[in-house]
């Protein structure tokens, strides 16, 4: 059985970090080179036409899902997760994905589509490595996944259920999280972070990092205190980028420190 020291010459070349957070003088100062995500229209009603069925999305998914598999950015990320999993300072029992996107968005647009496939892979990814690992300690169930997003279409939450996951309705995503918890949520409002962590700092966070809302111009209104404390308590490394899009765009991967378990 490999050891913490004997695996220390084959990890990755990526270094794991403390974030040191600036000063909130500068906020307004210089935004971020990636936009964050812009506001999205609320759904108007639960009854939306869906265009696509279940089966059309689901072939979507092996489509965007083969993509994925054959991406730098699954091969970095497989790596990221394994240069902590091999000496594992948190344990995962459930992962919470926050805010993912519909899989048949009102315009059809195909980026917006692609986006919610990749992510969605993406996610299942990190929980798939988690599982195989032992979750970053000492597992004994299968990581139980939740998702919440107000715009699915009942075809995307058939989706979703069929692939053995549970659908939740806002503010019961947030509500599930724990120190035990995977939250994945990617470009996201401030105050959607706010709620996810309000409870406590979860075992692993992905998503915008206090580094990017500190240089982001109308900033004001973000809880600083949870942000800080996440922060304080986390290990951070960018999230590797998806080649040619902006997927991932200033979102980081934040691992709670083994002093902070």
């Amino acid at each position: 059985m490999e050891t913490c020291n004997s695996v220390q010459q084959s990890e990755p070349q990526e270094e794991w970090t403390q974030v040191r957070r600036k000063s909130r003088r500068n906020a307004g100062s210089k935004p971020p080179q990636q936009q964050l995500k812009a506001p999205l229209p609320k759904p108007t009603s639960s009854s939306r036409t869906t265009r696509l069925s279940v089966s059309e999305i689901q072939r979507d998914h092996e489509r965007f899902s083969r993509q994925w598999q054959e991406s730098s950015c699954r091969r970095q990320l497989r790596d990221l997760m394994a240069s902590r999993t091999r000496c594992p300072t948190t344990t995962v029992s459930q992962a919470v994905c926050l805010g993912i996107g519909s899989f048949d968005p009102e315009d059809g647009a195909w980026e917006v589509k692609r986006r919610a496939h990749i992510q969605l892979a993406a996610f299942l990814s990190i929980v798939g490595e988690l599982g195989r690992r032992g979750g970053g300690g000492a597992q004994q169930q299968p990581i139980r996944c939740y998702f919440q997003e107000p715009l699915f279409t009942p075809a995307d939450e058939t989706f979703i259920r069929d692939m053995g996951h549970e659908v939740l309705g806002s503010p019961s995503g947030f509500e599930v999280v724990d120190r035990d918890t995977l939250v994945f949520g990617v470009h996201l409002y401030r105050d959607i972070y706010g709620q996810a962590i309000a409870k406590c700092v979860p075992a692993i966070f992905v998503g915008t990092g206090l580094d990017v809302w500190e240089g982001y111009h109308g900033s004001e209104d973000l809880d600083w205190a949870t942000m800080e404390e996440l922060d304080r308590q986390c290990d951070r490394v960018q999230f590797p980028e998806d080649e040619g899009h902006t997927t991932f765009s200033s979102t980081s991967i934040h691992w709670r420190k083994s002093e902070h378990t």
